[in-house]
């Protein structure tokens, strides 16, 4: 295998050349859009990258001088791991040394959403697929473990983002099957993603997700199907979390943009308010509601302590019909940074309901109370969902007195226990 770094990459999506991204003599990266796309395709970024002829850089260097559409491809934290650890054994790059269009190269046509990349860094054939070994080969990595693990976590691993480890699948619709993702469906299967557990995450943390995905759903977010794939894995019982791709209809690749690519918004230090987010929301998808989608999920987030909620946990998919904003993910109770929210309430990172009350008058939310008041409903189940799908006492007890504590500041009764 040639240890060359890639300098040009053609870009493609459904099959049809969208660009090329290359590099100059400085390493500064260029994009340019294929002239036939321009004539008969969409706009991949609006406001992000210009839709006309011409080079263009990226608008700033957050991204190490990529696009940011062309970032979302790739993964991060646990999905970096994976990389930088395979192009080192296989091409003894040393991470300093590894490109953006070495990465994308290497993620070639396994990035979430629908844009592939051309000339791709082969890897080796495909390991055997095992969800449970796969999980126990996620707990060697997080000790350091190398060779056949690394692999066979990368190649099955798709481009998922996040900290958490977790594995793209496809999974039978009705015996919950799942075999490997990589090749085309067979009847019966669709596209799913599996989370497994971070050394830091509890022993339930599939179990809690689950549950929040249940809450989500009754607090009025359109929640994409999801389970819990329970395994014996490494002696121990586990139960891990699983979701239906949004960005796949089968077989056929949803195009998809994060807002932090969107509005070059860092996902790794506070950037950003809900006020840019629906304003970026309602822009970008020219509808009211879509608008109050995000509403409703800044509300739920702040309401059920969901506090990691940076900008690369907001996307949106374009079909046919144009831009939505994305159905919900990576919903779960976290303490964010200081216990502080990463996207900011009207300013606020413990915000109140009058934060939140603020951020709707902004953005012009029709409703708004009515909103408001149903997720702080919603939020009052979460004991009962907690106990149906396992979640421990203790973590069942934690988080309930962090929802109750918000439930008390945004609700309209003080005090109301939750059930």
């Amino acid at each position: 295998m040639s240890s060359k770094h890639i300098s040009n990459l053609l870009i493609s999506l459904a099959g049809r050349p969208v660009g090329k991204l290359a590099t100059d003599s400085m390493g500064k990266i260029f994009f340019e859009y294929d002239a036939a796309w321009l004539a008969s395709g969409f706009d991949i970024a609006p406001y992000t990258i210009r839709f006309g002829s011409g080079v263009q850089a990226a608008a700033d260097n957050t991204f190490g001088g990529l696009h940011g559409p062309f970032y979302d491809s790739l993964p991060d934290g646990w999905g970096l791991l994976l990389m930088d650890r395979a192009l080192k054994q296989d091409l003894g790059w040393p991470v300093h040394e590894i490109t953006m269009l070495d990465r994308l190269a290497f993620i070639g046509c396994r990035a979430m959403g629908a844009l592939e990349y051309q000339p791709e860094i082969q890897i080796d054939a495909e390991p055997p697929f095992d969800l449970a070994q796969l999980a126990a080969n996620a707990e060697l990595v997080l000790e350091g473990a190398q060779g056949d693990v690394v692999q066979s976590l990368v190649i099955h691993g798709g481009s998922p983002g996040g900290a958490r480890p977790k594995v793209t699948v496809a999974r039978h619709d009705a015996n919950g099957t799942c075999v490997s993702g990589n090749a085309p469906l067979r009847s019966g299967f669709e596209h799913w993603l599996v989370k497994f557990r971070g050394k830091a995450d509890p022993i339930d943390a599939g179990r809690i997700e689950k549950a929040y995905a249940a809450m989500a759903e009754l607090a009025g977010l359109h929640m994409p199907p999801t389970t819990l794939i329970e395994t014996a894995v490494n002696g121990r019982n586990e139960a891990y979390f699983a979701v239906k791709r949004f960005d796949r209809d089968g077989d056929v690749k949803i195009h998809m943009l994060s807002l932090c690519g969107h509005l070059h918004a860092s996902h790794r230090v506070p950037s950003l308010d809900y006020d840019a987010v629906i304003a970026a929301t309602a822009r970008l998808t020219e509808s009211a509601v879509e608008a109050q989608k995000a509403f409703r999920l800044m509300v739920f987030n702040a309401v059920a302590y969901n506090r990691d909620d940076h900008s690369k946990n907001f996307s949106y998919l374009r079909t046919e019909s144009g831009w939505t904003l994305s159905p919900p993910y990576d919903l779960t109770m976290s303490y964010g940074m200081s216990g502080q929210h990463t996207t900011a309430i009207s300013g606020s990172g413990d915000p109140d309901r009058k934060d939140i009350e603020r951020v709707a008058h902004v953005a012009d939310i029709d409703d708004a109370s009515a909103v408001i008041d149903a997720v702080v409903e919603a939020t009052g189940y979460w004991s009962q969902l907690a106990d149906e799908f396992g979640v421990t006492h203790d973590q069942k007890e934690e988080i309930g007195d962090a929802i109750e504590r918000m439930r008390a500041k945004i609700g309209h009764h003080p005090g109301a226990r939750i059930r």
